[in-house]
This record gives structure tokens, C-alpha cells and sequence, in this order.
């Protein structure tokens, strides 16, 4: 998967996105990013690892933690991380492939919120 290609994509979805280097991998930084989350508008920055991370073949990460979310209805089903130099929250959600595209990625992982 060619990553100028796949940032390029989320790029046409998120105008103001950026990709930043973690650990020799890219990421996305989606600032502002607008979804819905058990019914609720919301708006954070979100960082998409589209590589493995902590366990997990791809991660999102969000600016704050959300409580009671329908999918992930455990408050405590959060965790903190640390990346690009600051705090980051994600939720326990698996099997999101590292092999789809970005734009999916990142659909598959707000799913986990929705």
C-alpha cells in the first residue's frame, strides 16, 4: 500500500489533514473532524495509525474520551496512549486490516463510536 496515495485520499475527505512520522511509520492527524457519536454530534482531532500499535493491527486515537458510546458502552474500555509528543485515547476495537485503504480504515474504526 503506497501511503502518498492513500494519505492523498483521506486528503479529498479531510482537507486539513497531515501526515507526521511515529516511530518510522506514518500517521494522520485529522483536526476538527466532525462525527456522530451514540447520536451526538461531535468534533476532535483525531490520529489515524493505519500500522500496528500496541496490540492492534491499526488504531484511531482520539483527542478525549468518549463515555457511553453505544459499541463501546465500557467507559473503562478506553485506553491512554502517547503519540506525536501527546496524550491520545482509543477505544478497544479490533480487525480493522491494515490492507484496506485509508478512507475505510478510517470508517471501520469511527464505527467503533457510532
Amino acid at each position: 500500500m503506497d501511503a502518498a496515495t492513500e494519505f492523498a485520499a483521506l486528503k479529498e475527505l479531510h482537507p486539513a489533514a497531515a501526515v507526521h512520522q511515529e516511530g518510522g511509520v506514518p500517521v494522520v492527524l485529522l483536526p476538527a473532524t466532525k462525527f456522530r457519536s451514540a447520536g451526538v454530534a461531535m468534533q476532535m482531532n483525531l490520529l489515524l495509525h493505519p500500522s500496528a500499535h500496541s496490540g492492534y493491527d491499526t488504531r484511531l486515537f482520539f483527542e478525549h474520551k468518549i463515555l457511553g458510546t453505544a459499541q463501546n458502552w465500557k467507559d473503562d474500555n478506553w485506553t491512554q496512549h502517547t503519540v506525536l509528543s501527546r496524550s491520545w485515547w482509543t477505544p478497544s476495537w479490533r480487525y480493522v486490516s491494515p490492507g484496506q485503504p485509508w478512507t475505510s480504515m478510517l470508517m471501520a474504526h469511527l464505527r467503533s463510536v457510532a
